[in-house]
């Protein structure tokens, strides 16, 4: 995993101007790139009109809460512009994204204007296989284990396992640093048979020198009182 020591996060916009029967944006798109999740970037729009008449900018809707606009309502006079602009928040992304915003307006034919940012937001402590992992079916009673690898984007990174929640403690959970920078994170569990669909939810701190919030891990599986079932 790429270890971040100077980062820099941009956001490529085109710069030919789009027409689009009167409103013109400077793109539809912004991509910021591959940045660290605990950082938040911008994308950030200029949309100008072009008519002869004032057009007036009313209120944006997103996709997503994780999609921050900072947007004013306001009436554009023929040949002014004004800038849309949509942040990520930190810690709230993980991989690969889109996320679009629609600015509504009054302009003939343009009552929705579609902009999308993209990019890829790189955690700050990758999980193997995943955060999440579903295991099937298995058979009450029989001991399992199972176990994650997390790699840290800096060797400075300190992983703490915390106390299991209340309904949490159905795994015997650690959490172990290899040698390298990885850390293994062990859960040992027996399924119950009066428990039909379990799932075994344990949490880990990150102590670094950016706020990053707890990393939660789980497992889920169904049991059943033998294999064939």
């Amino acid at each position: 995993m790429t270890v971040f020591r100077t980062i820099c996060v941009f956001a490529c916009l085109t710069t030919t101007a789009i027409l689009a029967q009167g409103l013109s944006v400077s793109s539809f798109s912004a991509t910021l790139g591959e940045f660290p999740s605990w950082e938040s970037p911008k994308g950030t729009f200029t949309i100008k009109n072009t008519l002869e008449q004032p057009a007036n900018l009313l209120r944006v809707r997103s996709s997503c809460s994780c999609a921050i606009v900072d947007f004013t309502p306001c009436t554009l006079a023929p040949g002014r512009d004004t800038s849309v602009s949509v942040s990520i928040p930190k810690n709230t992304l993980s991989g690969k994204f889109s996320k679009t915003v629609y600015v509504e307006t009054d302009a003939p034919g343009q009552e929705f204007l579609k902009l999308t940012v993209s990019g890829t937001a790189v955690p700050a402590v990758e999980v193997q296989p995943k955060s999440e992992v579903y295991l099937g079916r298995l058979e009450a009673g029989k001991a399992r284990s199972f176990s994650f690898r997390l790699v840290p984007a800096s060797p400075d990174m300190s992983l703490k396992l915390l106390p299991a929640d209340e309904g949490e403690g159905l795994a015997d959970a650690t959490l172990l640093r290899n040698d390298d920078t990885t850390f293994t994170m062990k859960l040992n569990f027996t399924p119950d048979a009066s428990r039909r669909y379990v799932a075994i939810r344990r949490r880990i701190a990150i102590e670094w020198k950016h706020d990053i919030p707890p990393l939660t891990l789980a497992i889920m599986f169904s049991t059943v009182k033998n294999a064939k079932q």
